[in-house]
């Protein structure tokens, strides 16, 4: 109110297949790392407990530092897997390229309709952008023909699926949390397996309680107020069981039990496995908005006969590699 800025920082993103009308409050969360709006929390992590044993995903938290600094506490995210059953072939491939492929030549209607994940675009090159070093790894020419294949891998074999159909009625697909299936985190072109960071908290540079407010957010990471809960089973408190929303993916492995519920062991331990394997994670910037829109944008076209989708699939590659370069610099 006195004009400082905020204490918190409690922030959520939109997925990569969503085009976003408002512009969120932090467009770039790596910019804003550099430009000294948020509070350094490495002191406060220090002093902490639960970092001593918390079974928190460290490649996850790397994406909330800048040089080499904790700015940015990612509190939940989302990533893509792929249900198989035991009669369904395995994805041998190490990147997403090759999962297509091996798609293109299986004689499984259930491994063509899993690659409807691919469409995720945003997650084709991740890392984008080392925005430490100014480094761009958005391949344009990479991402353009990996486009086309896809285009034409759902022209020529999922038409049903580019119609906005579900799978079919006569070969249904696996249930993610049904007993017996196996998952596979979805790599990306260069073969990285990557998560987006859905909710994530911060404290503010300008704040005179700094280290009260790092307290409040970690109220959303550890499990202090069930534990409180548990010995004081009439306190009024808030259910903040190391978790934002049902609906994305929890940070550390102890509250997976709790986060999925009542479903089998199995496949409460088939997500901590995948946990494990993720390599990184990423912050959404307006640069994987733009991929997804003019995906999405070429996608309705294609709905026209004799539409060419060649023509215009580079120019939201060369569209996002301008947004990238201009943000790295900025």
């Amino acid at each position: 109110m006195a004009g400082k800025g905020p204490d918190v920082y409690l922030l959520e993103k939109k997925e990569e297949n969503v085009i976003e009308e408002a512009i969120p409050l932090l467009e770039n969360p790596y910019k804003t790392m550099q430009s000294g709006a948020l509070a350094p929390l490495d002191e406060f992590m220090e002093k902490d407990s639960y970092w001593e044993d918390s079974t928190y995903n460290e490649v996850i938290l790397k994406a909330g530092q800048y040089d080499e600094t904790q700015y940015i506490l990612p509190m939940s995210v989302r990533y893509d897997v792929l249900p198989r059953t035991t009669d369904m072939e395995e994805m041998t491939g190490d990147t997403l390229g090759e999962w297509l492929e091996q798609a293109k030549n299986s004689g499984d209607i259930r491994i063509k309709q899993a690659m409807n994940m691919a469409l995720r675009c945003a997650r084709w090159i991740q890392p984008a952008v080392d925005y430490e070093s100014g480094e761009i790894f958005f391949d344009q020419k990479k991402w353009s023909e990996f486009a086309d294949e896809i285009f034409q891998f759902k022209t020529d074999e999922q038409e049903s699926l580019l119609q906005g159909q579900h799978y079919q009625v006569d070969m249904p697909g696996p249930n993610l949390w049904q007993e017996g299936i196996d998952w596979q985190v979805v790599p990306d072109l260069d073969g990285n397996k990557m998560a987006s960071i859905m909710t994530y908290g911060a404290v503010g540079m300008s704040s005179d309680c700094k280290k009260e407010a790092y307290e409040f957010l970690m109220l959303f990471l550890n499990d202090r107020t069930k534990d409180y809960e548990n010995e004081n089973p009439d306190a009024p408190l808030p259910r903040l069981y190391g978790y934002i929303d049902r609906g994305d993916i929890p940070v550390q492995e102890k509250v997976f039990e709790e986060w999925m519920g009542n479903l089998p062991d199995e496949a409460v331990q088939e997500m901590e496995e995948t946990f494990h394997e993720l390599d990184g994670a990423y912050f959404l910037t307006k640069a994987e908005r733009e991929l997804y829109e003019g995906i999405d944008e070429i996608f309705m076209k294609n709905r026209s006969e004799g539409y060419d989708w060649s023509a215009d699939i580079p120019k939201v590659a060369e569209r996002a590699w301008n947004t990238y370069k201009m943000m790295v610099s900025e």
